[in-house]
């Protein structure tokens, strides 16, 4: 039976059939036998096969079109054939292109990258003429990263041994690091802590100036200097840096602006009427050369008013001290100081008050006021 059956071929199976027994007469027994039947397959219509053929050669198809796709990747069309040829494999990299290689990684923003290929050209080619050039695009990749200690660093290595543009470019971003630390940002130590680092900044700049005294970027980094100390309140350093602006650069672009501050911080240096008034005094006379030099600029930030101001608190200082002598009962010293009110600071707030005084000492105001016109004085 099974040599019968072929592995097409459907088995279909009926019950088996059971005999009654009885026998009619002339009738050879009855053996038991399987009443199954062999059940050929059906004939197949054209479009099933079809569909079973391409069922089974699916995969085989799709395989060999993605290779073709893969491999027509790896080509490139010839515009003189119009046909599709290999693509010429790209030569191995030298060592300048890939310096070439790691600008155009800083460029796509992949500084990490472009450190790894620039540590190992570094190590690699030691002896190179372009071995400050790719050093300082090693610290570019620690600038775009946030990690200004490193990168300043590597600029300062640069700044220090090259020359020409590449010296002037690592200064430039010498600077752009201390303006970054003067701002609030952190020195990263052990890529853990944080650390302040202003005085880092004004490091940088200092040797900045000294590496370029008289440029362009000398002048700045003075100036961030003096701005620095000014807006944090310490007003005899911002001084004496503006100072050294106006005086480093007298036709430079910020000249206007130091002579001002200097002005300003000179009087902010005062601290009270019961202290010396040096600072006022020297304030005024800053005032004034910024008048003459500048006097459009002068008025438009008030600097007269400025000088009535200075007026107003050294009157205040001679008169507190008059007001001392009287507490002390020593009326002569006293009436001293409030007749030179009257001559140095006419018109002042102290001046009223010192006229007050003295017509309560008993002193003839007339007197006075004929004294100080005799001397040259303003009533």
């Amino acid at each position: 039976m099974s040599e019968l059956i072929s592995t097409k071929h459907v088995l279909c199976l009926e019950p088996f059939q059971k005999t009654s027994g009885v026998r009619r007469e002339g009738e050879a027994p009855a053996e038991p036998r399987l009443a199954g039947r062999l059940a050929l397959p059906k004939r197949r219509t054209f479009s099933e096969i079809a569909l079973a053929v391409v069922l089974m050669l699916g995969p085989t198809v799709l395989a060999s079109d993605s290779q073709e796709e893969q491999y027509r990747e790896r080509q490139v069309l010839d515009p003189e054939t119009d046909e599709w040829v290999a693509r010429e494999r790209p030569p191995e990299l030298g060592p300048e292109d890939e310096l070439d290689e790691a600008r155009t990684l800083l460029a796509a923003g992949e500084p990490r990258q472009a450190r790894k290929l620039l540590k190992q050209w570094l190590e690699e080619n030691p002896d190179s003429e372009r071995y400050f050039e790719a050093e300082y695009l090693l610290g570019e990749t620690y600038f775009e990263s946030r990690d200004y200690w490193k990168a300043v660093e590597r600029h300062q290595t640069v700044a220090e041994n090259a020359a020409g543009e590449l010296f002037h470019t690592a200064n430039e971003r010498c600077v752009d690091v201390a303006r970054a630390f003067l701002s609030g940002q952190k020195r990263i130590l052990w890529k853990i802590f944080r650390l302040p680092a202003y005085d880092d900044g004004i490091e940088i700049l200092d040797r900045v100036w000294q590496r370029e005294p008289g440029t362009q970027l000398g002048e700045l980094a003075l100036k961030l200097k003096a701005d620095y100390y000014f807006t944090h309140g310490d007003v005899d350093l911002a001084q004496d840096e503006y100072a050294n602006l106006a005086l480093q650069f007298p036709s430079g672009r910020y000249i206007q602006l130091a002579m001002l501050r200097t002005a300003v911080a000179a009087e902010a240096g005062f601290p009270g009427i019961q202290f010396d008034d040096r600072p006022l005094i020297e304030a005024a006379e800053r005032y004034r050369q910024f008048q003459a030099a500048f006097p459009a600029y002068a008025e438009r930030e008030n600097v007269a008013e400025r000088i009535e101001g200075i007026r107003q608190q050294r009157g205040e200082k001679d008169l507190d001290i008059a007001r001392w002598y009287e507490r002390t009962r020593r009326s002569d010293a006293a009436q001293f100081y409030y007749r030179q009110i009257l001559k140095d600071w006419p018109d002042t707030l102290a001046a009223t008050e010192a006229r007050a005084r003295l017509r309560a000492l008993g002193s003839r105001i007339e007197e006075q006021t004929a004294t100080v016109e005799a001397e040259g004085g303003e009533p």
